[in-house]
């Protein structure tokens, strides 16, 4: 009876040790206090959003959630993409090509400085928060959420003399954006790449023949990669200009307004 009692004792001490876990976060961008928070283990997302109290007029469009466990799978894909932009540029040198070997040469540079976040696609909405905290996926420790200012731009880059910063036009198409970021010889004439800021990529026909008028256009803070010519990569990088979006969609918006 005794062990009976001592381990029901163990039992509840360790029960009540997990309950008083705690777990740190950081919440950044647009709210009153930003920085780290000591939140209890197992909170979901939704109770700690109502409990800081964003505006819910706020940039939530552009709101990201990162996540530690979510960098190595992104470190093999940054990797990946860094390989195959060596690759091309090497064989492109070979050919003589040295307006491909150029631009794979300086997207290389691009995507060597870009860090590896860890964000996930998540699409945090205001009314799907206050509708269903309960029922919201738990937070665990090292996630960062940012709550970016609105942002009054849109980036394109990829195969282009030098990326652009062009004013956000409402419902604007991308191809009118494209237009006026001259593309290299070697860019892609029929297809975008949209990376809105929510992480959604959309690979967008904008050639005269497969131009989609009707798409969502790009929102303020959207990335517009213009990919290099698919026919030049088929051999040996083929999913290269998707797996560059994709990674590009893994970059949140600032915490801070420029």
């Amino acid at each position: 009876m005794k062990k009976v009692r001592l381990a029901l004792l163990a039992a509840s001490i360790a029960a009540c040790t997990v309950t008083h876990a705690t777990t740190r976060i950081e919440v950044l961008g647009e709210l009153p206090s930003p920085g780290a928070r000591e939140i209890q283990e197992g909170l979901r997302l939704g109770e700690l959003l109502q409990h800081e109290r964003i505006d819910p007029q706020s940039y939530w469009l552009g709101a990201s959630w990162q996540r530690q466990s979510l960098q190595q799978q992104q470190r093999r894909l940054k990797g990946g993409i860094l390989f195959d932009l060596i690759q091309v540029q090497r064989l492109a040198s070979l050919q003589e090509n040295t307006s491909l070997a150029s631009t794979a040469k300086r997207l290389s540079e691009r995507v060597a400085e870009l860090p590896v976040t860890g964000r996930q696609l998540y699409r945090l909405d205001p009314l799907d928060v206050e509708l269903n905290a309960a029922h919201s996926p738990r937070l665990l420790g090292g996630d960062r959420l940012i709550f970016p200012a609105r942002p009054s731009t849109v980036r394109i880059t990829g195969a282009v003399s030098m990326d652009c910063t062009l004013p956000f036009v409402p419902l604007q198409p991308a191809y009118r954006y494209a237009q006026d970021c001259p593309a290299q010889a070697d860019a892609d004439p029929d297809y975008l790449f949209v990376i809105q800021p929510d992480g959604k990529v959309t690979p967008l026909g904008v050639a005269l023949w497969n131009r989609e008028d009707n798409a969502e256009p790009p929102a303020p803070g959207a990335v517009l990669l213009v990919p290099l010519d698919a026919s030049q990569l088929k051999d040996n990088a083929p999913d290269l200009n998707r797996e560059l979006a994709d990674f590009l969609a893994t970059q949140p918006l600032p915490a801070e307004s420029p």
